[in-house]
């Protein structure tokens, strides 16, 4: 048997918020990132066309909009909204959030 722990809390937050897993949990095949974000935080505007990674957003707690190819995704408490690679998406936190961000190709 095989497995790595890690607590998000010990990795450094980039863009003031994102926690990556990824190196920490020596993660092969996906990422997963916690985004730790105050009110109005906004994530970069990005696809992952390149790399082919879709992703999915778990909303654990707060409130957030999720913008996909210019459609306004409102997101609640436990909703989860997976994206295609090649769709822009941009993150957008209403309040103190967490949100679960998992991806893979």
């Amino acid at each position: 048997m095989s497995y790595t722990k890690a607590n998000y809390t010990d990795v450094g937050a980039k863009g003031g918020a994102l926690h990556f897993l990824r190196d920490e949990l020596d993660c092969e095949n996906f990422g997963v990132t916690v985004i730790n974000a105050e009110k109005s935080w906004e994530g970069l505007e990005h696809d992952h066309e390149e790399d082919g990674q879709e992703e999915v957003y778990v909303l654990v707690n707060g409130d957030a909009t999720l913008t996909v190819e210019n459609e306004v995704i409102e997101m609640s408490e436990g909703d989860a909204v997976r994206v295609s690679a090649e769709d822009e998406r941009k993150l957008v936190t209403n309040e103190d959030s967490e949100i679960i961000a998992v991806g893979a190709p």
